[in-house]
């Protein structure tokens, strides 16, 4: 696949010039304040022939003919054409704020933002975060109000997960997930990590139910496309060759932003001391009489870690083709010394046109190779490991020390007597040829195939390591082979009548999930050099060693679907939608649902009475409504499942017995969302002020929960089944200002705001037998808190409320007291006192976005944040303040504040304020001034520091918890691996 991509490459890029210039056109592009605006499109309509003013707004271009349409575009200004003898010498741009032509992606198809009726957000390549990013998800974090995107493990580079939730929970289910459906270039994909933040145009989130359900059973956490940039678009039989090479690259260095709150080594030696006597360190001496000052992080963790990005692209024009070809390379290390994650991507799009306009090709080809260096220390035991522990003792096999009867592993040793890596391969791959019927005008008929292939590898190996001797001596491999194939077929028909315009498309889809794994592992081998390269080579008695396990599955989703947009006179707006869908994933009763959504929009700014209010530039009102279904993250939960069951002795040999061991659920289904949005879109005082508010209310019913059956008249003890609800409402408001705007100086002001409130209304349906009344979960096991529970899922409360006991205050007889239900108290309550004592939920999120533009600096900075959650910091909890510490680190404040905590009981004080308000991005750029250069158009260069401050109360590492996890949200473990602060230096070069 790599040589085919290849070759298609190479062809591409040496596609010859076949046309000549014939008429001239010269002049500059200015703003409405007379200064020149740089990289203005200046394009030939109908051909991909154009150009780009340069730092002076000049440009020139040799047009076709002194009739042909010349259009001047310019992200955020409004779009201007002119006939080429009627091009003015000096062509004004408007600034529009607001942007309402701006396209913006829907399921499949496009509007312009003046005629979108759903609750859609769309964030251009300009606006994403600049930074260090390990996912595109990265780039949207904060700037989409409703869209809660945060990343705990912030300094691992091999992690490039993101927490993703769209306005609140919808399930309660692990198996159905909260991550929204991923849509790139029109597949829906399994993964988005192998994209090239650089080569992203637009991420387009439809978050309401009438944008989404055109999806249908994947719908209800939201939609998030991703559009990746493409050549020029071809329709002419005749183009000048054009090409522009582009580069993108940067370094940046990553220091340890996060403090444990545990003592140093000189706070440990002097605790007794800073305690007033009440805390006594226990110092370790060896044998020798010696004691040691050991800063476990330290140890494990780099000064600065280094990332390199570069990205080159070409894109290009010739006779009825245009093509972009990227390549990106990143190596990116991580805080902890043996971190590390390299990758490589290269991607082509191109666009094919021929028989006269009534063929359009459209081809994607990606390919990703990575490869990751996994950190095999523990952060967690380097904070908690008593500092006065030495690193070494050569009295040891391995020649590390042993912290013996600990429960903790010395660090060091296993970051260096451990490996762990993983490689992978992933492929995509479409084409969507078009046929455009030219006698009915505005009919088109699609095809479109789709093929995603990713290979995943993980190995590691465990040497001579005496804290774990068991684990010594022991390798492993892993492999994970997903496929994605997809099949789409639609007709669109566009046209206008007067002042109707109807745009519509009806489509078949099928796709097919594979997922193949296999995992195996061996231990006393005879060489350690044989590892996982020859896992069948270790200790003979297969049985005490080895390990052999796979799995192999799939399901399918078919889908009829069609949508019909009208408008009228741009004033009045209309969408409805609908998506028949079934699933192999469900019980034979259920394969199949409908998925309906209706949308209208009504712009008050078009109407007569509002022709005279000049201070109003547009207005918009809109509603919605759409139902979206949630799909199972699993395969075969509806059918009997076959496990072993152990084995016997029979005749000489081991035999293997199998039995079905869960129960058949024919009823199964899709969880269902019911959504409603009302929306207003505004531009007031010439687009100085504008935004949007939507106020929306869900209803989620079938939620998915495992339940406890009577047997009989079940087999087997648990089922899982349709009967829960659940309902959320919310407001989201996002603003953009324009304050200050001169001939010089521009500044642009965007906060975001999103408030979400979550309740569980019904778990049970005892009218089936499901009958579930509440779930204790957030399990805690650490020093001293063993199998406590902390949270719970009830009817009537939302999804991550904190459960324990409430106290009040200290009695007159020195012992404390405690709430109980009835509105008393006292000082020795039982589980019955339990009540909810917090929530990990916030009231509200936000993101506050600043661009100030002078001549040609730019600077961004970018504040996010969160209000009114609770966090439990558990490493606060389990090593706080002791009367005498063994072998365990203490936490310091409370050390200092002499707070001792009683860890038999989960009271309500040792919940902690999680709000925090975060400079995540500042960004200062400069676009050097270049003058009819040859070889280079356009040149930018800037500096970056990420995750400058953070604003908090809270005690840990970062208040920045997840809080998208249905069991265990705002839980804050102490396994983590530090956030870093990044500051980087990037170049952004146009060559012509």
């Amino acid at each position: 696949m790599q040589k085919v991509f290849a070759a298609i490459l190479s062809l591409l890029l040496a596609i010859p010039v076949l046309a000549q210039d014939r008429y001239q056109v010269n002049g500059t592009v200015t703003d409405e304040m007379g200064n020149p605006l740089i990289g203005v499109s200046v394009m030939e309509q109908g051909t991909t022939r154009g150009t780009m003013t340069n730092d002076n707004g000049s440009y020139s271009l040799a047009a076709s003919t002194e009739n042909t349409e010349i259009t001047f575009s310019y992200v955020g200004y409004s779009t201007q054409s002119f006939r080429a003898s009627l091009v003015p010498r000096v062509v004004e741009l408007i600034e529009e704020a607001l942007s309402l032509n701006d396209v913006i992606v829907i399921g499949y198809g496009t509007q312009k933002k003046k005629e979108v009726t759903g609750a859609v957000t769309s964030v251009k390549e300009e606006d994403f975060n600049a930074g260090v990013k390990n996912s595109p998800m990265g780039l949207l974090q904060g700037k989409v109000a409703g869209l809660n995107v945060s990343r705990v493990a912030g300094g691992d580079p091999t992690n490039t997960g993101y927490n993703i939730q769209i306005r609140g929970f919808s399930t309660l289910d692990k198996g159905a997930g909260t991550s929204p459906l991923y849509i790139v270039d029109g597949i829906p994909v399994n993964n988005i990590d192998n994209i090239a933040p650089d080569d992203i145009a637009s991420m387009d989130v439809l978050k309401d139910g009438s944008a989404a359900a055109i999806y249908g059973t994947r719908g209800t956490n939201g939609v998030i496309i991703i559009t990746t940039k493409r050549g020029a678009g071809v329709t002419a039989a005749e183009a000048k060759s054009i090409k522009h090479v582009e580069y993108a690259g940067y370094v940046s260095v990553s220091t340890n932003a996060s403090k444990t709150g545990m003592a140093t080594p000189s706070e440990f030696r002097d605790l007794e001391n800073i305690s007033g006597g009440a805390v006594k360190p226990v110092l370790y001496t060896d044998p020798n009489g010696n004691t040691y000052n050991t800063d476990w992080m330290d140890e494990i963790t780099r000064t600065a870690a280094l990332t390199q990005n570069h990205n080159i692209a070409l894109t290009g024009a010739a006779s009825g083709i245009s093509y972009r070809g990227s390549l990106s390379y990143k190596n990116a290390e991580g805080i902890a010394k043996n971190s590390q994650r390299e990758e490589i991507i290269t991607k082509l799009a191109a666009d094919q046109t021929a028989l006269d306009g009534w063929l359009s090709i459209q081809y994607d080809l990606s390919f990703m190779h990575y490869r990751n260096d996994f950190f095999t220390g523990s952060f967690k035991d380097a904070a908690i490991l008593n500092p006065s522990y030495p690193i070494y003792d050569n009295t040891t096999e391995s020649g590390y020390f042993t912290p013996q009867g600990t429960g903790r592993s010395n660090p060091v040793e296993n970051m260096n007597q451990k490996e762990s890596y993983g490689d992978g391969n992933y492929f995509r791959g479409s084409i969507r040829p078009v046929i455009n019927i030219k006698p009915i005008e505005g009919l088109k008929i699609s095809a479109f195939g789709a093929w995603e292939e990713g290979n995943n590898y993980e190995y590691w190996y465990n040497g001579i390591v005496n804290t774990d001797m068991a684990a010594s001596n022991m390798a492993g491999r892993k492999t994970n082979r997903n496929l994605n194939k997809l099949f789409e077929g639609t007709i669109d028909y566009m046209r206008s009548f007067g002042n109707h315009k109807l745009v519509a498309v009806a489509g078949l889809s099928y796709q097919n999930f594979e997922n193949d794994k296999s995992e195996m592992s061996n231990g006393g081998f005879a060489v350690s050099d044989v590892k996982y390269y020859s896992i069948g080579d270790g200790d003979a008695d297969k049985n005490k060693y080895m390990n052999i396990k796979s799995e192999r599955h799939s399901n399918t989703l078919a889908a009829a679907f069609g949508r019909v947009i009208y408008s009228y006179d741009e004033k009045y707006l209309l969408t409805a939608s609908i998506r028949r869908e079934g699933s192999s994933r469900f019980g034979a009763n259920n394969k199949w649902g409908y998925f309906p959504a209706v949308s209208a929009g009504w712009r008050l700014t078009r109407e007569e009475f509002m022709k005279n209010i000049s201070w109003i530039d547009d207005l918009k009102l809109r509603f919605g409504f759409g139902i979206t279904g949630n799909d199972l993250n699993k395969d075969l939960q509806s059918l009997p499942l076959m496990s072993n069951g152990g084995s016997f002795w029979y005749n000489g040999q081991w035999v293997y017995t199998y039995a079905v061991t869960r129960n058949v659920n024919p009823d199964l289904r899709w969880e269902k969302k019911y959504e409603y949005n009302l929306g207003v879109d505004f531009a007031f005082l010439k687009s100085r002020l504008y935004g949007t508010i939507d106020v929306y209310l869900r209803h989620t019913k079938d939620l998915l929960w495992e339940y406890d059956v009577p047997t009989p008249p079940y087999q087997y003890p648990k089922m899982l089944a349709n009967a829960g609800e659940m309902e959320s409402k919310g407001i989201e408001l996002s603003i953009s200002g324009v304050p200050v705007k001169t001939n010089n100086w521009i500044w642009t002001t965007t906060p975001t705001i999103a408030i979400n409130d979550n309740k569980i209304t019904k778990l049970s349906d005892p009218s089936k037998g499901f009958n579930y009344t509440q779930m204790l979960s957030g399990g805690i096991g650490e020093n001293g808190i063993q199998n406590t529970q902390t949270q719970i899922l009830i009817e009537g409360e939302s999804v991550g409320a904190f459960y324990g006991y409430k106290f009040l205050r200290m009695g007159s007889d020195g012992q404390p007291r405690y709430a109980t239900k009835n509105g008393g108290q006292k000082p020795d309550p039982t589980d019955e006192d339990k009540m909810v004592i917090g929530n990990a939920q916030p009231l509200f999120t936000f993101g506050w976005n600043n661009n100030v533009r002078y001549k040609n600096f730019d600077l961004s900075v970018f504040f996010r944040g969160v209000y009114g959650n609770d966090v439990l910091n558990v490493t606060r909890w389990a090593y706080g303040a002791e009367g005498n510490t063994t072998s365990n680190n203490v936490f310091m404040k409370d050390v200092r504040e002499g707070k001792y905590t009683d860890k038999s009981k989960f009271v309500n004080t040792q919940l902690e304020d999680g709000s925090f308000l975060k400079l995540d991005n500042v960004t200062l750029g400069y676009t050097l001034p270049i003058k009819e250069n040859r070889f280079v158009n356009k040149m930018r260069v800037y500096f970056t520091a990420q995750n400058v401050f953070t604003l908090t109360s809270y005690s840990g590492i970062d208040p920045e918890i997840n809080v998208t996890s249905v069991w265990d949200s705002g839980i804050d473990y102490p396994d983590f691996y530090p956030s870093v602060r990044n500051f980087m230096l990037g170049v952004n070069i146009t060559f012509n």
